[in-house]
């Protein structure tokens, strides 16, 4: 991440908690709610400790969380809103 990231783009998503504490201790406060999580309340899984199924269960996560963001934008009347 750059710090012009944070002015760049209208919404940052972390992977988990650890990530989105390491982006808020580098964003400038009145940014700080562009920053969320991918899976909104969750998490994404680990894959390393979900056996060989494991990948494939967090690019399924990913997949449908994607087309859900993507439907919801494209919905949008000019403003990005709750995602």
């Amino acid at each position: 991440m750059r710090l012009s990231d944070f002015h760049e783009f209208d919404l940052i998503f972390a992977a988990d908690e650890l990530n989105i504490s390491a982006l808020r201790r580098v964003c400038p406060p009145e940014l700080q709610h562009k920053i969320a999580l991918f899976l909104e309340n969750t998490p994404l899984p680990d894959p390393y400790y979900g056996g060989a199924s494991g990948f494939e269960d967090v690019l399924n996560l990913v997949e449908k969380r994607a087309a859900e963001i993507v439907e919801k934008l494209v919905n949008a009347s000019g403003s990005v809103g709750e995602l």
